[in-house]
């Protein structure tokens, strides 16, 4: 019994707890390679510490058991390891950003709480709006909690494709427009937008579309100021206020960005944006 190591010591040595080794040997990871039919004691050898270190390896990096018995047992290539990786690290980023989208949303609630009882008062007006040519890439969000993180990838991928064209310095405001004409609780109908001079030459390209919003003669507005995750109060009152005054919704919602760009922005807690929406009576 010289070549084996009972479990206490073998798993002082690989750094794992007991439970743990039980664990693995139920799920067929990493059997004893002996066990005392009298004692029922089981026994590893110092060849199988480097067995349970690619396992803790792997799962510390978060594959999961299923995936870990798939990577150890079969024979992989270099190419399909290195594939697994990358999936792997693709899916942390994804994590990683949903975190961080979830903490903002968290810091957006703390300050709307720290705000309770203080009731914002918002300044509609009507007024007239000239033509916009917009560069848009517009998508369908399936939930609200899905909206900042589509809005992000929407803008970065609008700016990849205009990038490389040559009106690129001719960009002006970057916009959101809401293409919804009621309330809906799901697969949200937005477009990420730039505005641009009419006489730069923008082409389409790819999923890009480029097109002219026309004249409109009367629109609502008003500036909402705070965090990011409160403009839908202000979007809330400019319809309570369009219903209170007898006028319709005849064209998207346009968010129209006071602060520069969304991707770019520091500072979550204190925005100032303009809320547009056509109208008629």
């Amino acid at each position: 019994m010289t070549n084996f190591i009972r479990i206490g010591l073998f798993s002082r040595i690989a750094q794992v707890t007991i439970r743990t080794l039980r664990h693995y040997d139920e799920r067929g990871l990493l059997k004893p390679a002996y066990i005392d039919t009298t004692t029922s004691y089981r026994y590893y050898t110092y060849d199988q510490l480097t067995r349970i270190h690619h396992i803790v390896v792997l799962k510390e990096t978060g594959f999961s058991l299923d995936e870990i018995a798939t990577m150890i047992d079969q024979t992989l290539t270099v190419d399909e390891m290195n594939h697994m990786m990358h999936k792997k690290k693709a899916e942390l980023a994804n994590q990683m950003d949903e975190a961080a989208q979830q903490m903002a949303r968290i810091e957006s609630r703390l300050h709307q709480l720290e705000r309770l009882g203080e009731k914002p008062v918002y300044e509609v007006g009507i007024k007239q709006v000239p033509a916009l040519y917009v560069a848009g890439l517009r998508r369908i969000v399936p939930r609200l909690q899905d909206m900042p993180v589509y809005r992000c990838r929407m803008f970065d991928e609008l700016e990849a494709e205009l990038g490389g064209s040559d009106i690129a310095s001719s960009l002006q405001q970057e916009y959101v427009l809401y293409h919804m004409t009621e309330f809906i609780e799901e697969n949200f109908d937005i477009e990420a937008a730039f505005s641009f001079h009419a006489a730069a030459n923008l082409r389409p390209n790819g999923p890009v579309t480029v097109y002219e919003i026309p004249a409109e003669p009367m629109v609502a507005s008003l500036v909402y100021k705070g965090p990011f995750m409160g403009v839908g109060e202000g979007i809330l009152a400019l319809f309570t206020w369009l219903g209170v005054n007898g006028y319709s919704q005849i064209g998207p919602v346009r968010e129209l960005h006071l602060f520069g760009r969304e991707n770019h922005l520091h500072d979550y807690n204190n925005v100032v944006v303009e809320l547009q929406v056509p109208i008629s009576k």
